[in-house]
C-alpha cells in the first residue's frame, strides 16, 4: 500500500516530523500543531492531481531508546 510515513522525534522543545521518501520535514511545539503542519507540507510538496498528495499519512513516534531503557532499569543498589 502506498503511504507517506513520518517519523516524529522530540528535539528539545520541538516535535520534528520527517518523511524519508520523498524527503521532507516540518516541526511544531505540540502534536496538535504538528498534525496540520504535516498535512500542509504534503499539500505544498505535491502538485494538485498527483497521486502521492492523496496517499494516507502514517505517523511513527520514535522514542529515545537510551532514555526509555533507563526508565525500566532496576536501581543501582539492586545490582550485586
Amino acid at each position: 500500500m502506498n503511504e507517506l510515513v513520518f517519523e516524529v522525534e522530540q528535539d528539545g522543545e520541538w516535535l520534528v516530523a520527517t518523511c524519508h521518501f520523498p524527503e521532507m520535514a516540518t516541526q511544531a511545539a505540540t502534536f496538535d500543531e504538528l498534525a496540520p503542519m504535516v498535512r500542509d507540507l504534503v499539500a505544498c510538496r505535491f502538485e494538485p492531481g498527483e497521486a502521492r498528495r492523496t496517499w494516507p499519512i502514517r505517523v511513527h513516534f520514535v522514542e529515545d531508546a537510551v532514555r526509555a531503557g533507563a526508565w525500566n532499569c532496576p536501581a543501582m543498589s539492586e545490582f550485586p
